[in-house]
This record gives C-alpha cells, sequence and structure tokens, in this order.
C-alpha cells in the first residue's frame, strides 16, 4: 500500500503562499484504484503538476455506506476510504453526490478524478477538467 502515501510536510509551493491545483475525487475512482494499485499520484502530478487531493463529505458518505454492507467491495471500499483520509475534506450540502462534486469543482476551479463515465460526461459539458482511468493509467484529456 506504499502506493497510497503522500508527504505529511507541507510543498514548498504551498508553505510560499502559492495554491496548489485542487483535484476532487470521486468514490468510483478511489474504488478503481484501491482495487487495481497504480501509480496514480505520479500520472496525475505529472499531468498536471503538483496537486491537492480533495473528498467531499458525501463521498466520503457515500463510501462508509458501501463499506458498511456485507459485500465483495465493501473490503475495496473500507481500502478507498483509509486513502481518503489523507485528503483534504470540504462540506457538502443538500443536493446528490453528482451535483454536490460538480459544484465544488466549478467553485473551486478544480479538476475531478472520477471513473463515472456518466459524470465525466456531465462535468465536461460545464467545462470541468476531468482525470479518468484507461486500462488502469490516469488519463488527463
Amino acid at each position: 500500500m506504499s502506493q497510497f502515501k503522500r508527504p505529511r510536510q507541507p510543498t514548498r509551493e504551498a508553505r510560499a503562499g502559492r495554491q496548489l491545483n485542487p483535484v476532487i475525487f470521486d468514490s468510483s475512482f478511489l474504488m478503481a484504484i484501491s482495487e487495481r494499485p497504480t501509480t496514480w499520484f505520479e500520472d496525475i502530478t505529472d499531468a498536471i503538476g503538483k496537486f491537492n487531493p480533495v473528498l467531499p463529505d458525501c463521498v466520503s458518505k457515500e463510501l462508509q455506506k458501501l463499506a458498511s454492507r456485507q459485500s465483495g467491495r465493501s473490503r475495496i471500499a473500507r481500502v478507498a476510504l483509509e486513502l481518503g483520509k489523507m485528503f483534504d475534506g470540504i462540506p457538502c450540502g443538500g443536493a446528490s453526490v453528482d451535483d454536490e462534486i460538480a459544484s465544488a469543482a466549478l467553485g473551486m476551479g478544480a479538476k475531478v478524478a472520477t471513473a463515472d463515465v456518466r459524470l465525466a460526461k456531465s462535468l465536461r459539458s460545464l467545462h470541468v477538467g476531468v482525470i479518468t482511468l484507461r486500462s488502469g493509467r490516469v488519463s488527463v484529456p
């Protein structure tokens, strides 16, 4: 699980007051990289530069709900939750999870990491940058 670790110390850019690129993570992306670990962190950094991973509270709740079930995917959801603990959290309102992700991305000027095709299409129509997985590798079109 070493691929899930990221530095706890603030980066040089953060200490200098420079804004890192925010990337909002969806549960589908977190579960995909938890199920088949990849070099996702390095791939995203190579594509967009240093970034700040963000996990909306509603995505965390969605993963908790999946983790509490008695299914094969519950283990993957628990691993995704552990990974998400290293991300910055942001609050959600009362809208659907996908609407909250879109709203946060527009408000923050963030890209969204998702494996959900329908969400990705919706985000692209709003001119939000989307990070997806293709053949186990990160794709930033």
